[in-house]
């Protein structure tokens, strides 16, 4: 009996030493593949906006792996960064490359893009000009460091076309006596300038 007991012991440990290393080939089958992410391309609008990327590291049968290690980085962190949990935030007007990496080096990569309107610079700020007559204003729309933004048109409108009027373009026309405000708007940004009109001789 005693035999049997030790045959049978022998025969646990055996197992168990051929089915730990197949338990071992099977964790290590479920390496990620490659990782997923959406959107491909953000555009982010304002310092501190936030963007929730979606994202799942996938082995070759396209199938999640649970508790894979992933590192987030960003090229450029003055432009936006990303958290462990794929949330990116705005940080400065520019572009930079989000990448989602695993261990093995597969990645998913982001394009970013953050553009911050900041203001709008319209001269001349201040205009005379007679009924009939015309004036020209020219808009510059400014990003948070002072530099061009790239989308440059303005939307245009006058606080009192029966004073002077103002096409799309910039281009105001005296009306009639009295003081109006020309407004050159984008977005969240606006600026304003003051026109005169005095009576035509």
């Amino acid at each position: 009996m005693k035999g049997k007991k030790e045959l049978l012991k022998l025969g646990i440990i055996g197992a168990s030493l051929f089915l730990f290393p197949v338990l071992i080939l099977f964790g290590c089958s479920r390496e990620v593949s490659w990782i997923h992410a959406e959107p491909k391309s953000v555009e982010l609008r304002g310092v501190g906006e936030t963007l929730q990327i979606k994202f799942a590291p996938l082995d070759k049968e396209n199938k999640p792996v649970p508790g894979a290690k992933l590192v987030f980085q960003s090229t450029n962190p003055k432009v936006a960064v990303i958290s462990e949990t794929g949330l990116i935030t705005a940080k400065g007007s520019g572009n930079t490359i989000i990448s989602i990496v695993s261990e093995k080096g597969e990645k998913a990569v982001i394009q970013c893009k953050v553009a911050i309107r900041s203001a709008i610079k319209i001269e001349p700020t201040e205009a005379i000009i007679k009924s009939g007559e015309k004036v020209q204003l020219s808009a510059k729309v400014l990003d948070e460091k002072g530099g061009l933004f790239e989308d440059q048109v303005v939307s245009w409108a006058s606080s009192d076309d029966s004073v002077a009027a103002v096409n799309d373009f910039g281009e105001v026309t005296g009306v009639a006596s009295g003081t109006a405000k020309i407004i050159g708007t984008q977005i969240n940004a606006y600026s304003e300038a003051t026109i005169t009109v005095e009576p035509a001789n």
